[in-house]
């Protein structure tokens, strides 16, 4: 499979008064062509901020950020101009946020916004650019598609601003879309409507994905291959279904403890204990130790490095669990 692609050792600080934040720390990623690449974790593990770096959003200052390559589609754009980088954005490659209200100008309708999309990139006239957004708003499934496009953000549902944003990415048949936590702030049953509608738009388009998410019931549907990012770092990499059957890092361990199932109602509830450390102050080590019980002294002092053990697979850990969760001696 070709690669679209390739990051090198990324590293992200942030300078502070209270401590430098390592929010960021020797990341590696691939996503080859029309693949699919889930990249999970709690909450400040870093992964929004990997994502935002691949499209270079990260604002230096006040981040520090150093990486080796960011080689995309053939080319290594890691020293493009910001001129350079805006003539990618939305053509090439393209980014849905979380947050489809804070994404959407207010004050313009949804119709005008994605207009904006085909008149800047492709050229197109203004009424040439209103069709094709109409086409789009209707292959992302938005009801009376025409009248829609004249709606503002405010008088659309969160499901409807979700699908706009999908329109807006799409619009262009980007070779990449990133896609942050698409479906946070939607029900369960919208989530797998938005979810549907952007695996089906990313397989038509034949586009690879970056799916950032802290759902892993999120990634077992739509995700070829998952990184698990902790504390900065990327502690294991998998094939989905071989991570979903045999995960190796305690932490996967845990996430996937903490998924409620419907199937086994007679299955506790568990969660791992103690929270992300903060990026200002993580422990000597193995980042996750304090939380981890399978921990040992050699854990408390040194950093596991990312190992292969498999074909496709790494894992950070001195003692990555043997398939089925056991914990190797």
């Amino acid at each position: 499979m070709e690669q679209m692609l390739k990051l090198r050792n990324l590293k992200v600080v942030f300078p502070t008064d209270y401590g430098v934040i390592r929010a960021v720390e020797s990341v590696d990623l691939d996503i080859g062509d029309r693949e699919c690449v889930a990249l999970v974790g709690e909450s400040g593990c870093g992964k929004t901020v990997t994502s935002q770096s691949v499209m270079r959003l990260i604002e230096s200052p006040p981040a520090i950020t150093r990486v080796d390559s960011i080689w995309f589609n053939g080319q290594e754009i890691k020293d493009y101009t910001p001129r350079q980088m805006q003539e990618i954005r939305g053509k090439d490659m393209a980014m849905i946020f979380q947050d489809a209200m804070t994404s959407l100008n207010p004050v313009m309708t949804v119709g005008n916004q994605i207009d904006e999309m085909y008149m800047r990139h492709q050229g197109d006239s203004k009424k040439e650019a209103r069709e094709k957004t109409v086409k789009a708003l209707e292959l992302i499934g938005l009801p009376e598609p025409r009248a829609r496009a004249n709606s503002f953000p405010h008088q659309l549902s969160g499901g409807m601003r979700q699908r706009v944003l999908l329109a807006m990415a799409f619009a262009c048949m980007p070779k990449l879309i990133i896609a942050d936590e698409p479906t946070t702030a939607l029900d369960v049953t919208i989530q797998a409507q938005v979810l549907k509608t952007l695996r089906g738009m990313q397989q038509g388009c034949g586009t690879a994905l970056l799916l950032v998410t802290h759902d892993l019931s999120v990634v077992a549907s739509i995700a070829d291959v998952v990184y698990v990012m902790y504390a900065g770092k990327i502690v294991e990499k998998a094939p989905v279904k071989e991570l979903f059957t045999s995960p190796r890092h305690p932490y996967t361990v845990g996430l996937m403890a903490a998924v409620p199932r419907l199937t086994d109602q007679k299955r506790k509830f568990t969660q791992i204990p103690g929270t992300v450390p903060h990026p200002a102050r993580k422990p000597r080590g193995c980042y996750f130790h304090p939380r981890c019980e399978h921990v040992t002294e050699q854990c408390r002092e040194e950093m596991p490095p990312l190992r292969p053990i498999g074909p496709d697979r790494e894992v950070r850990c001195f003692h990555p669990l043997k398939v089925g969760g056991a914990a190797n001696e």
